[in-house]
């Protein structure tokens, strides 16, 4: 299969990906640094290559753009600081006008409690990721957590989507929770899909579909276990084009 694009990851601490980071990536694919500590064996039906990143590294390239260093040479401050301006479409999704490559971010968190004290300190695991393609995209991660996922099934999920979920449980609902959050950024409608008629990302034989219509666009869905509990989703228009056109 021709890989159509790339996705990144990494657990973050204290640091957050910024715009100016996000714009270097998007400019420097090839010099994004990658662990060579980490690795995930993704399916090989999925169309995009997967990486981790080496945080460590990246936190000093964040540190230079963060002190105002111009990140392409013979720039003045203030056309860097016009190029790091993003732009939005739909419900919210970003671009940046003068850079033809589509990406989607996500980021998820999870909270521990130590030894089980709910009154004890807690720590929190955050992962970012980010897919980019030539193709529109639409990328979504999530661990697993309690959340109320009958009620929210019940209020947005189609009738093939809730069976899925009441079959299979918790499990179920975080990967149409992910497909669906890819979905809605692919399409720059976000989770809550202007067509309330959609059927879903499920068959009637309570199968995930790869391949889905959504208002006359070809979109293909693939969805994904990165760890025991942590599901991501991954949507690519096939046809069309969406925004920032």
């Amino acid at each position: 299969m021709n890989k159509l694009g790339d996705i990144y990851i990494v657990e973050l601490t204290d640091n957050k990906i910024d715009k100016a980071a996000l714009r270097w990536m998007l400019l420097n694919q090839k010099n994004i640094p990658i662990s060579r500590d980490l690795t995930l064996q993704a399916t090989k039906y999925l169309p995009f290559d997967l990486f981790f990143i080496d945080m460590g590294k990246l936190e000093q390239q964040i540190s230079f753009l963060s002190h105002g260093n111009k990140y392409e040479e013979n720039e003045n401050p203030q056309d860097v600081e016009s190029k790091l301006k993003l732009k939005y479409c739909g419900s919210g999704k970003p671009y940046f006008s003068d850079i033809d490559l589509k990406f989607s971010i996500s980021h998820t968190v999870k909270t521990r409690m130590n030894n089980g004290d709910i009154n004890a300190d807690q720590s929190k695991k955050t992962i970012w990721g980010c897919a980019i393609s030539d193709s529109e995209v639409g990328f979504d991660i999530q661990f697993v957590r309690p959340v109320k996922y009958r009620e929210i099934t019940e209020k947005y999920f189609s009738e093939s989507e809730q069976n899925f979920v009441r079959e299979c449980g918790t499990d179920a609902f975080f990967k149409l929770w992910t497909r669906r959050e890819a979905l809605g950024k692919a399409v720059a409608e976000g989770f809550f899909l202007d067509d309330k008629d959609f059927s879903g990302t499920v068959g009637r034989d309570s199968q995930l579909l790869e391949e889905v219509e959504y208002q006359g666009t070809s979109l293909k869905l693939f969805t994904y276990k990165l760890a025991d509990d942590l599901w991501a989703s991954l949507c690519i228009v096939m046809n069309g084009v969406l925004y920032g056109q």
